[in-house]
């Protein structure tokens, strides 16, 4: 991992920690993706627009700029604005498995969006934080805009800004950075992460249908930058290069993100502005975010009042509770606020890590699957080519389930979705277990098949599954 500390616009402390792959060590000027930092550049951008003139931040419908986006209600359709999406009030779940590792389109994607059933027509005060939605309002800026969502964050802020060492996509990573960017690692549990029992995954590309919530990449010497820019409202050494208003605009609280009880030393409440969180520390007020993609994680922190910046980043994906307590760790020591006893990373931090690795270890190990029902077999036990086909889905696009045959000559279903793919093995009557491996999505899942027909006779034709294997294949 790299920390970087900005302090009064001095460098005050910047160190990089282990490895950046499995020989280089990872320094203050390593790249690495940093999630959904991204947003705050996809609400600024958004906000050069505004102060153009071009787009409002409230009173326009999204749709209006992007028709491919549509919601099946009408009514939701014609209200959601850019603080909607932007705040993540819109309600929308954050499902993200039709759109993470897909090679469609993002306004392909967007368009599967009319078929999303159960949304809430009324817009509510507590955040629903989604991904998707930030993606709609990136892509209808850059429709706006005449260019690419990635373009115009890079010609509005990036550049402009002097963010040198920021960009979008891996493979943009790695061409623009050969010699200095990260390789995503995770370890198997919290005792082999103690041990340094690490494994490296594939750099792929994999966020770009999602880009404005979270595909950019950059480094601890680009971010406390950035922090420093968006703290003093869009200057940089006392020129005007971002639109002021727009920034301030972003750092207000629009959404509650969690109302409950949080203790005497952190705010009332943590409230959602566009891109930003708003807090506060004994007293102190701060505007952070942090990212977690595929194997990477990353935090920036601003204390507007104090002049303080502090960003982080790390290319192990289950330590971001670290990274979260640091800053709190450093602005303590750093404002001179006043001490208690309990320590942030021992007592806080460490724990919490404890905490994720067991809750993952049990998800992956099938947690949340139903409770088997024995003995019940498949109905095409003796004849799985029944099942094999593409199977259609409006919202969710095609997944293939094929028959393959192992070196020991035993065939196994296999899926295919996006760039997922997966063995099934029989859990009970008609449902099959997915086993998804990303450092990111690690879980088991059921597949249920189902032989009745779809509802709704010839009218459906086209939403069956499409197959040349007889017999007919179950629906899906």
């Amino acid at each position: 991992m790299a920390i970087a500390v900005l302090h009064k616009n001095e460098l005050v402390f910047a160190e990089g920690f282990g490895k950046r792959n499995k020989d280089d060590p990872y320094t203050v000027d390593t790249i690495q993706p940093i999630g959904s930092l991204t947003k705050a550049f996809t609400a600024t951008a958004i906000g050069e627009l505004v102060a153009e003139g071009k787009v409002d931040w409230d009173t326009t419908p999204v749709s209006k700029y992007l028709p491919e986006f549509k919601f099946k209600d009408p009514i939701l359709t014609s209200q959601l604005t850019f603080v909607d999406m932007l705040s993540h009030r819109t309600n929308m779940p954050n499902s993200m498995i039709n759109w993470h590792n897909s090679r469609e389109p993002r306004r392909e994607l967007i368009k599967r969006l009319r078929y999303v059933e159960g949304i809430p027509r009324k817009l509510g005060a507590i955040a629903q934080y989604n991904n998707i939605m930030y993606s709609v309002a990136g892509e209808a800026a850059a429709n706006v805009a005449g260019t690419s969502y990635e373009d115009l964050v890079i010609s509005k802020v990036m550049r402009p800004l002097g963010l040198n060492n920021s960009g979008f996509s891996t493979t943009n990573m790695k061409k623009n950075h050969p010699d200095n960017y990260a390789m995503p690692f995770e370890a198997l549990s919290y005792e082999a992460a103690e041990k340094g029992e690490f494994r490296m995954f594939p750099l792929n590309e994999v966020y770009l249908s999602y880009a404005p919530a979270g595909d950019a990449y950059s480094n601890v010497k680009d971010l406390v930058r950035w922090g420093k820019a968006i703290m003093d409202l869009g200057k940089v050494d006392e020129t005007q290069v971002l639109n002021g208003a727009s920034i301030d605009e972003t750092l207000k609280a629009h959404t509650i993100f969690y109302e409950g009880r949080r203790g005497p030393t952190f705010g009332a409440a943590l409230t959602y502005g566009m891109g930003w969180l708003q807090d506060s520390y004994k007293g102190a007020v701060f505007y952070h975010h942090n990212g977690a993609v595929s194997g990477f994680t990353s935090d920036l922190v601003v204390y507007p009042d104090y002049d303080l910046v502090i960003a982080s980043t790390s290319n192990i994906v289950k330590v971001s509770e670290v990274a979260d307590f640091l800053p709190t760790l450093i602005a303590e020591i750093l404002l001179d606020l006043p001490r208690n006893t309990i320590d942030w990373i021992e007592e806080v931090a460490v724990p919490a890590v404890k905490e994720y690795y067991s809750a993952v270890a049990m998800i992956a190990q099938g947690a949340l699957l139903p409770s088997k029902i024995p003995n019940k077999p498949a109905t095409f036990a003796n004849n799985l080519s029944a099942y094999v086909g593409e199977y259609s889905d409006p919202q969710f696009g095609s997944f293939i389930i094929r028959l393959e045959t192992g070196n020991n000559k035993t065939t196994t279903l296999t899926y295919k979705y996006n760039e997922f793919t997966s063995t099934l093995e029989h859990y009970h009557y008609d449902a099959f277990v997915a086993t998804l491996d990303d450092p990111l999505l690690k879980f088991k899942a059921l597949i249920n098949f189902s032989a009745e027909p779809i509802s709704g006779g010839d009218k459906d034709k086209k939403k069956r599954p499409i197959s040349t294997h007889p017999p007919p294949p179950p629906r899906h």
